[in-house]
């Protein structure tokens, strides 16, 4: 018997078998965010999604929460971020991101790394999930491990999560005829 594929309003929180794939092709290119540190680089990064056209946004963790903190050590996303405007992206909260797809995927890391490419020079897959470390932090090598692809934005210092998210999904769309 085939199972009914999930239903997601922002804000859900559900409880999900960790090998159960949610999300097929149409969700694709999406964003994973490891563990972020601040709500408002949450909700930016929900915000870029909608203006990218980027239906799906995953991040792990529990320094950020989708629903209303019950203590001051959790935030929850800026009220902006939870509005109607932003229901085009579907953000969920999870532990196992690359578990949940039924397609065939390109992880990137985007990261600094000697083996990393430089933006300029990428070419993006269509099928693309970013994958981008905390704010205090890189991703864990855990996840890297699932990366096929490592990009570096070309920058003087390092970026805000946001704004790496929005320079990474701009660069994108520049370049849609390009796609690997």
């Amino acid at each position: 018997m085939k199972e009914e594929p999930y239903e997601f309003e922002l804000g859900d929180i559900r409880n999900i078998k960790k090998t159960k794939e949610l999300f097929n092709s149409e969700f694709l290119p999406a964003i994973v965010l490891f563990n972020p540190k601040y709500p408002h680089n949450v909700g930016a990064t929900i915000r870029a999604a909608s203006n990218f056209d980027v239906k799906l946004v995953i991040f792990t963790g529990d320094r950020v929460s989708l629903e209303p903190p019950k203590d001051k050590t959790k935030y929850r996303l800026p009220r902006e971020e939870r509005m109607r405007g932003y229901k085009d992206v579907v953000v969920i909260n999870d532990e196992y991101p690359f578990n949940r797809f039924s397609c065939e995927i390109t992880p990137v890391a985007v990261e600094l790394r000697p083996n990393s490419e430089v933006l300029g020079k990428f070419l993006h897959p269509k099928n693309a999930v970013y994958v981008f470390g905390p704010e205090d932090g890189s991703i864990p090598q855990i996840y890297l491990k699932h990366c096929y692809r490592f990009v570096k934005i070309p920058s003087k210092h390092c970026l805000n999560l946001a704004a790496a998210v929005n320079v990474i999904l701009y660069d994108r769309i520049l370049r849609k005829d390009e796609y690997v």
